[in-house]
C-alpha cells in the first residue's frame, strides 16, 4: 500500500489530499482564516500540517513550491511554511517532492501561460476535480488533489 499526502499550503487555508494506491481516499481543508494574529496563525498552520503528516504516516509528501504572487512578505511566509513541511518530513525520514505550479499544471495538461490569469488556473483545478471525482470543492482543496495527482502521473511515467 502506497500512501501519498499532498498539500496546497498557505498561511490561512491549506488544502490537503491523501491518495492510497493512486486513489483519492481523503481530502480536507485546514482553515485558519479566522485567526487574525499572523504569527499565531503561522504557528497553528505548521503544527496542523505536521499533525497531518504524523497522522497519515505517508510514503511521500508532495507540495507546491513558493512563487512571488502578491508581495515579498507573503513569499517569505510561504517559504517558512514550506521549510516547516520539509523539516517535518526530514525528521520522520519521509521523502518529499516539491512542484512548481507550472510543472504540476503541465502534467495535468492545464492551459497556462502569460495570458491565463490566476482565477482561470484555479477554475481549471476545480473543473478537473469536478469532472474526474464528481466533487465540487474549494480551490485550496482541488489544488492539493491536483498536486497529488500530478505526482502520481509523474512517478508512473
Amino acid at each position: 500500500m502506497m500512501k501519498t499526502l499532498s498539500f496546497d499550503q498557505a498561511s490561512d487555508c491549506t488544502g490537503v489530499a491523501v491518495f492510497t494506491d493512486n486513489e483519492l481516499t481523503k481530502y480536507d481543508l485546514i482553515d485558519l482564516s479566522k485567526q487574525k494574529d499572523t504569527k499565531q496563525r503561522f504557528l497553528d498552520m505548521i503544527i496542523s500540517i505536521n499533525n497531518y503528516i504524523i497522522a497519515e504516516n505517508p510514503d511521500v509528501v508532495v507540495f507546491e513550491d513558493v512563487s512571488l504572487q502578491t508581495n515579498v512578505s507573503t513569499l517569505l511566509l510561504l517559504a517558512q511554511i514550506q521549510g516547516a513541511i520539509m523539516q517535518s518530513c526530514a525528521i520522520k525520514a519521509i521523502p518529499f517532492k516539491v512542484y512548481k505550479p507550472t510543472s504540476w499544471r503541465k502534467l495535468l495538461k492545464f492551459t497556462q501561460g502569460r495570458n491565463v490569469k490566476r482565477a482561470e488556473l484555479k477554475q481549471q483545478s476545480k473543473d478537473h476535480v469536478l469532472n474526474k471525482y464528481g466533487l465540487n470543492l474549494k480551490d485550496d482543496i482541488t489544488d492539493a488533489i491536483c498536486i497529488g495527482e500530478a505526482y502520481l502521473i509523474d512517478k508512473n511515467n
